[in-house]
């Protein structure tokens, strides 16, 4: 997409953005200061929630931050069918997001995806960019070590696949955090095959506003 055809897309209401990367990057942040200009913005957490709420009910939680609860982490017993049945829900919210924007009204849009996307299959990657530009916001390694201490003092559901396998006499926290960094190296390469652009996390500014993002977008278009 050149500049040009940005800026087109976006004056005709007809641009759709998605954000991918890792849990904590900051993917909702922005997702909602762009909802401020008028951007539709679609959560997937909140829709993968929504599928869950039985599930979440039997186990006495409720809502997206009790999502994590739920799964577990990748050392209790019940994570590997958990992960599974979230991937599940995931896979049917992607194509429910596809639907609605087939035949969507005049509106930009931006899809705030899942840290796990990139684990649902090559396909909906494809389809993803296919309906919409897709920007993953990159960490750099100094990054990497904070968003593993955002993801025990504030855990959220991650999908860590076969990568989890503690070694002989570590611990569960050492274990967790090895395979933590590990997994967040295999998914950036697996968010760069996926992207359309890939902006460093460094360079968007915590306070940058809504049109300050849109510009810096299109620099690196």
């Amino acid at each position: 997409m050149s500049q040009k055809q940005f800026d087109q897309l976006l004056q005709k209401n007809k641009l759709i953005l998605s954000l991918i990367g890792m849990s904590n990057i900051g993917k909702t942040h922005w997702s909602k200061k762009l909802a401020r200009i008028n951007f539709k913005h679609i959560n997937c957490d909140d829709l993968i929630e929504a599928r869950l709420v039985f599930e979440l009910k039997a186990c006495g939680h409720s809502g997206i931050k009790d999502v994590s609860l739920w799964m577990g982490q990748p050392y209790s017993q019940r994570f590997s069918a958990c992960q599974q049945k979230y991937l599940e829900f995931e896979k049917e919210v992607m194509k429910q997001i596809f639907a609605q924007i087939k035949n969507k009204k005049k509106q930009n849009i931006v899809i705030d995806t899942t840290g796990s996307f990139v684990h649902v299959g090559g396909s909906m990657c494809s389809q993803l960019k296919k309906y919409s530009l897709v920007i993953y916001i990159k960490a750099n390694d100094s990054a990497k070590e904070k968003m593993f201490e955002q993801y025990i003092k504030r855990p959220k559901p991650v999908v860590f696949g076969d990568i989890f396998v503690p070694k002989k006499g570590e611990t569960n926290k050492r274990a967790l955090k090895r395979c933590y960094l590990k997994l967040l190296n295999l998914r950036s390469d697996l968010y760069a095959q996926c992207a359309d652009i890939i902006i460093p996390r460094e360079v968007i500014s915590q306070d940058m506003g809504a049109k300050q993002l849109i510009s810096l977008i299109k620099k690196f278009l």
